[in-house]
């Protein structure tokens, strides 16, 4: 995304645009010298796809005086008025009929911190069929990366896909193989579509595919989403460690 604060008479308009297919949620910090905001800062606020809004006006405080400020900010994918439909039933990740065993679940203490809480890690084979577990609109995917291992210094370097669902979450895919994404962004994709191939890459100990449902909470943290899959056996609240799964 972008921020841009254009002057006029001793007004500031600040202006925020997503640049990308998605919504973008985010934080706006403003340190300000002879300037008041119209709204609280920091201002966390989300802008629609490939649009420019105002989001806040500056004024001085004293006219005779010119004013000053200094801006950062922080962004995520996602609507932070998302609001997740819960008697959806996902789908998992992979082909109808296959199964995978899940190496870390939710509150896993690996890697499934706060912000993660509700991910599910199902191991697999690089090159394994990944699926829509429901459908939506592809809003991002990375799949340059050809790095991975256990060590903080891959942790960016994880390829994925996002997946806009209708209730404004996102669907997010982690862990992709090198140039093993199948979709693109603005592509609608049904519930069991093969999308991309699992990895291994990123922050990863093995190959796995990372799966979790998300909604933007601030420009700086998303927050993940307990959700209910459909097994062989039955509907699942919460897939168990080191137990495996038969897709239906």
């Amino acid at each position: 995304m972008k921020v841009e604060v254009v002057e006029a008479g001793g007004v500031y308009d600040v202006f925020a645009a997503s640049l990308v297919h998605s919504d973008v949620t985010f934080t706006l910090e403003m340190e300000l010298t002879n300037l008041k905001a119209s709204k609280s800062l920091p201002f966390i606020g989300t802008i629609r796809g490939k649009q420019r809004e105002k989001i806040l006006q500056l004024e001085l405080v004293n006219k005779k005086k010119g004013g000053g400020y200094e801006c950062k900010y922080f962004y995520r994918i996602g609507n932070l008025n998302a609001e997740h439909d819960t008697t959806n039933i996902y789908q998992l990740p992979y082909e109808i009929g296959a199964s995978h065993r899940v190496t870390q679940s939710y509150f896993g203490k690996l890697s499934h911190d706060e912000n993660s809480h509700y991910a599910v890690d199902f191991a697999m084979s690089v090159g394994t069929k990944v699926c829509a577990a429901r459908e939506g609109i592809v809003v991002g995917f990375y799949e340059n990366s050809d790095q991975g291992g256990p060590n903080d210094k891959y942790l960016k370097l994880s390829n994925y896909i996002l997946i806009r669902h209708s209730d404004l979450t996102i669907g997010a895919y982690y862990h992709l193989k090198n140039k093993g994404v199948l979709v693109r962004i603005g592509e609608k994709v049904a519930r069991g579509q093969v999308i991309a191939y699992s990895g291994n890459t990123g922050f990863s100990f093995a190959p796995h595919l990372h799966f979790e449902v998300l909604k933007a909470k601030t420009g700086k943290e998303s927050q993940s989403l307990p959700i209910k899959f459909k097994t062989r056996r039955g509907i699942i609240s919460e897939p168990l460690q080191g137990k495996s799964y038969i897709a239906k």
